[in-house]
């Protein structure tokens, strides 16, 4: 068990370098005239296509309001279309146009943040980068329980 001082460095090492890749994310995204918010968005939809907003919601965890209005500056950039749903006249399902596709992806391989983390793994031995993945998702699995 950790003793009060790793567990201070370590949740101080990890707010450290969220702090910092966020920073990062904020700016790549912002450099294609976005939002961190708004590329979460295209993502979940490049990964999940024809999410209804409620879905989108509830798997990105954002307020209902913002994410009506990001999916809002989304369409009038013709980056999401909506259409209504077959099954449920009610619902509107969420899809990318070929331009969010493409912006999504551009985004996800052109971020400061993924090639500075990039570059920062680089030296890290390929067992070391899956014990780092690994240990990452089991203290994700503790602090989620």
């Amino acid at each position: 068990m950790a003793d009060r001082e790793q567990t201070i460095e370590v949740y101080q090492s990890y707010f450290a370098v969220a702090r910092q890749l966020k920073k990062l994310a904020h700016q790549s995204a912002a450099d294609l005239g976005l939002t961190v918010h708004q590329i979460g968005i295209l993502n979940f939809l490049l990964q999940h296509p024809g999410q209804t907003q409620k879905e989108v919601t509830e798997r990105l965890v954002f307020n209902k309001s913002r994410v009506s209005l990001h999916i809002d500056a989304l369409a009038l950039k013709g980056l999401v279309t909506r259409t209504v749903s077959e099954l449920d006249r009610r619902e509107t399902m969420l899809y990318l146009t070929t331009e969010g596709e493409m912006l999504c992806k551009r985004y996800n391989e052109e971020a400061w943040s993924h090639k500075v983390l990039g570059e920062a793994l680089a030296p890290f031995k390929e067992d070391e980068l899956r014990q780092l993945i690994h240990m990452n998702k089991q203290l994700l699995t503790h602090l989620n329980s």
